[in-house]
């Protein structure tokens, strides 16, 4: 059996896969995101009233564009990527790109899982960068690492006292959210390197998600250690 810590991830009824999806939480940084952005927005409204609504252009109206255009891009700096929506689940963790598909690092991918500084929970694997800050993502950065210290214990790093901390704080129902399952075919088998042409001939490990030709399957996925006829 796959190590499905809850049944936040796996399959509904209707047989679609799902996944725990966590919003950033309110912090000081997003409070001053959004102070600054709604004042270069209010700036932009006040110079396009100056120029083409009032009787006579206003001569201050071009600085309040200004202006206004600096802020919303200080605003969007100060919105960096650990303040969008991250994903975790038996395909791996995620983090969303708007409206883009959102960027992902699979289990089997993963090289470390690490707490900084007590800080944030980094996953780095497949020349991917995935940050769940504590401050505004302390339920994202608990279920990293509970996921991860279920399925790939071996490459979590970092003080266990607040690792485990952060774990206990991780909530039991979080939203989930349907995702699309990852694509095998084009994919190397991990134990002969063959390359898998056919879904029916590719057996997954039920834990990490590592890939194997059907006439190669080991005892034990050679990523993760979990028995493969589990």
């Amino acid at each position: 059996m796959a190590h499905d810590t809850h049944e936040g991830h796996g399959k509904t009824e209707s047989g679609k896969l799902i996944e725990r999806r966590f919003a950033a939480e309110p912090s000081v940084r997003s409070n001053y995101q959004a102070l600054v952005g709604g004042l270069g927005a209010a700036l932009l409204g006040a110079g396009a009233y100056a120029t083409w609504i009032h009787d006579v252009p206003l001569p201050f109206a071009p600085y309040l564009f200004g202006i206004g255009t600096l802020l919303l891009i200080v605003a969007f700096v100060i919105g960096s990527t650990d303040t969008m929506p991250i994903r975790v689940g038996s395909a791996g963790i995620a983090v969303e790109q708007g409206g883009a598909p959102p960027e992902r690092i699979a289990w089997f991918e993963v090289e470390k899982v690490s707490l900084e500084e007590g800080l944030r929970v980094v996953v780095v694997g497949a020349n991917k960068r995935i940050v769940a800050p504590a401050t505004h993502h302390a339920q994202a950065a608990g279920w990293i690492l509970k996921e991860a210290l279920a399925r790939i214990p071996k490459k979590v790093q970092g003080e266990n006292e607040k690792r485990d901390e952060l774990v206990r704080g991780a909530a039991e129902h979080p939203p989930t959210v349907a995702f699309e399952p990852m694509q095998v075919t084009g994919r190397r088998c991990k134990a002969s390197g063959t390359i898998i042409s056919f879904e029916r001939d590719a057996r997954l490990c039920p834990n990490c998600g590592e890939v194997y030709d059907k006439k190669h399957v080991p005892e034990k996925c050679l990523t993760c250690d979990h028995a493969m006829n589990a």
